[in-house]
């Protein structure tokens, strides 16, 4: 078992966005948790303790969420308190905490993804599609990076031969209009260098080939049919409306039968497929470390 980021992109993208997709089109209070709850375990397994602001900023949504949505929203019939003739429902408050919910843990998947996907993987993705457009978005995402990096280098630059003087607003706005004139330049330069490059290499000309690093594996497979059978237990038990709340104007929970259970165990599967492969890859490596 490899590693899920070695894992075939197609595989990798088809077990993220089917567990994000049924994150968003689920209010299940129950299912939003165990989302958030594997999407954070991967990605502190992948990034350790690091990005604390994203954790807070996503962490903070539910409660958020919370405390917004009884303010416009006075449905439910358990009035907690009245603010200026304005009821607070618990029912409000609830649904706001469930919808924050979702948005943390759609966050935290979508954070994952971006962070598996580097531009090889994501034109290796597209190029069935449209190969020109595949082109396109890899070079956009290629260069987002890249102007960040160039921005930086423009800026050291600039305060290296004092064209700048700390705490002067006017100074600071006449530097990033210098700034970001120097990378409009540097972008069309480097743009026309690359055309220029891929014409003379031949590009458009004719039929063209390509060259991945990417194939499809047996693991490959099992990993994209364990997700397809676990997703279509899901997503057959919401449509069945297994899995529906009802949220006004009482929170009525569905019903804990059989399908309901089983809906969830296959989601918690779903969801901790990264985690899996994640984690047997590590505790591999764990065990060869160990017995040398």
């Amino acid at each position: 078992m490899r590693a899920f980021d070695a894992m075939n992109p197609a595989a990798v993208t088809a077990v993220l966005m089917l567990t994000a997709c049924i994150t968003i089109f689920c209010l299940e209070p129950v299912l939003l948790g165990i989302s958030l709850l594997f999407a954070i375990a991967y990605f502190i397994m992948r990034n350790g303790r690091r990005h604390a602001g994203f954790h807070m900023a996503a962490l903070g949504m539910p409660l958020l969420f919370a405390l917004l949505n009884p303010l416009w929203n006075q449905h439910g019939t358990t009035v907690l308190f009245v603010i200026n003739q304005r009821a607070y429902t618990a029912e409000a408050l609830f649904y706001g905490g469930v919808t924050g919910l979702r948005l943390a843990a759609v966050l935290y998947w979508f954070r994952n993804f971006s962070d598996l996907m580097n531009s090889e993987k994501l034109f290796y993705l597209f190029r069935g599609f449209s190969p020109k457009l595949a082109l396109i978005f890899t070079m956009a995402v290629r260069n987002l990076s890249v102007f960040r990096a160039q921005m930086q280098k423009i800026r050291t630059a600039q305060k290296a031969v004092g064209l700048y003087r700390s705490g002067h607003l006017i100074d600071d706005l006449r530097g990033g209009l210098r700034e970001f004139s120097i990378l409009l330049t540097w972008a069309l330069e480097n743009g026309i260098i690359t055309a220029n490059s891929m014409e003379a290499r031949g590009y458009g000309s004719g039929k063209r080939s390509s060259f991945t690093y990417f194939r499809w594996h047996t693991g490959d497979a099992v990993l994209l049919l364990i997700a397809l059978l676990l997703a279509a237990v899901v997503i057959a038990a919401a449509l069945q409306n297994v899995l529906t709340w009802q949220f006004y104007p009482q929170r009525i929970p569905p019903a804990v039968t059989l399908p309901y259970l089983g809906a969830l165990a296959a989601y918690t599967g779903l969801a901790a497929l990264p985690v899996i492969y994640e984690g047997k890859e590590a505790l591999t490596w764990h065990c060869l470390r160990q017995s040398i």
